[in-house]
């Protein structure tokens, strides 16, 4: 039985510059693992809670102090001696020393710190890739493959330049491509809708999550442009290659109705719902993420009713990786996908009972990073060893996000010589 002998946490910068929990683990058997948790801009207040200094002298009151302190004083005091393999019971010791029902004493980022430490160093511990580890104990028996990537190429709402109300617009591969050339797809789409903003005159940067952040004057323009990319490819629209949506409802949603550019008026549920219904119809969208407030339920579930089967009906701040939000989505219908972030729920053992009800109903699964990341690739190799449909981590480009990217690649690789 490996035992932890060490768990030491320090404060380093997330993509955003914003402060977030690293955590290094030793057992008696010389595995190690380090380990960094990511952090969101777009946030629902279900989402468990991280926990900040609130000094305005350190970090504009971001720092991540108090959770280091409480992983040092605290979490490691009751972990060191336990077994690194016990990954449900060690997640329970934290959760019950924090006692409260979203980890507002401790934090979630510094209890998930641990978890995601934790499990490294238990597949270290059997000289295993931390993907086969996961697949191992959680799904033994399973195959193994690499989840289809969702490319976010367009950044906008709270990701972007403030110009285009829908957060995220994506480029999907067919799930028939091979990894290595939905890889490719993304990145030369990418690349194409990068020189046609340059020919356009358009704004290029990028956003938070890689994708550009460009000057344009509705969400539909944002589709069109990528349709016509898309057009001007060697790929398909609508065979090779997807058009999806993270909407991210909540950021434009105030006192009961939605203001966005594409409405001379503000839009009522039955209308944003309508204007779903035509770009699914013009634009073939194989994805609609978080198309409604967080909390209308009725409303979640009229949409999945009237959007085709096709389409996948998304929810993240409607669910927040909790898994008994999920179980009242499958009752009342009233979506037929969800975002897994691990960051949301705190534990890698609450996101694993996310993903059993998630995956024993039926309901689509896509891993996801966050706006606010490190270059610990713990997602990819979650992605695959827990057999998400797919994977979701940004643009082609940012070393945080295309690292992830790289380890799909890696893991590919490896699966391919072992057949």
């Amino acid at each position: 039985m490996p035992k932890i002998t060490r768990i030491a946490a320090r404060e380093i910068l997330d993509s955003r510059a914003i402060p977030t929990v690293e955590v290094s683990l030793l057992t008696d058997s010389g595995s190690y693992s380090v380990a960094s948790v990511p952090s969101g801009v777009s946030m629902s207040k279900n989402e468990d809670v991280e926990l900040r200094d609130g000094d305005l002298d350190r970090y504009h009151g971001k720092g991540v102090l108090k959770a280091i302190d409480h992983i040092h004083k605290t979490l490691a005091p009751a972990l060191i001696g336990r077994d690194v393999t016990a990954q449900e019971k060690l997640d329970a010791v934290m959760l019950e020393l924090d006692g409260t029902p979203n980890q507002s004493k401790l934090g979630a980022n510094s209890i998930l710190a641990i978890s995601i430490a934790a499990i490294k160093a238990a597949a270290g511990c059997y000289n295993l890739p931390l993907f086969m580890y996961l697949q191992k104990r959680y799904r033994p028996g399973s195959n193994l493959r690499v989840p289809t990537p969702i490319f976010n190429l367009i950044n906008g709402g709270a990701h972007g330049a403030g110009n285009l109300d829908f957060q995220e617009f994506h480029v999907i591969p067919s799930s028939r491509m091979p990894y290595k050339e939905a890889l490719r797809a993304g990145a030369e789409i990418w690349m194409s809708l990068r020189d046609e903003l340059i020919h356009r005159n358009a704004i290029h940067s990028v956003g938070d999550e890689g994708g550009f952040a460009p000057n344009l004057f509705t969400n539909a323009d944002a589709l069109e442009l990528m349709a016509l990319v898309i057009k001007n490819s060697p790929y398909r629209l609508g065979l090779d290659v997807y058009l999806g949506l993270d909407v991210a409802a909540n950021g434009f949603y105030n006192s009961g109705v939605y203001h966005i550019k594409d409405s001379p008026k503000p839009l009522d549920r039955q209308g944003m719902t309508q204007l779903y219904q035509t770009l699914v119809k013009d634009y073939g969208l194989l994805g609609l993420e978080d198309p409604l407030d967080h909390e209308d339920w009725k409303g979640w579930t009229e949409l999945t009713r009237v959007i085709p089967e096709s389409t996948m009906v998304i929810g993240d701040d409607l669910i927040t990786t909790n898994a008994a939000r999920l179980q009242q989505a499958i009752t009342q219908k009233a979506c037929t996908a969800v975002i897994v972030k691990p960051n949301q729920i705190g534990t890698l053992t609450e996101t694993i009972a996310l993903l059993k009800v998630a995956q024993d109903n039926n309901i689509t699964t896509i891993s996801s990073h966050r706006s606010g990341e490190t270059n610990d690739t713990f997602i990819a190799d979650f992605s695959v060893g827990l057999g998400t449909n797919y994977a979701k981590f940004g643009a082609p480009d940012r070393g945080e996000r295309v690292a992830k990217y790289n380890r799909l690649l890696e893991i590919d690789s490896y699966l391919a010589k072992s057949t």
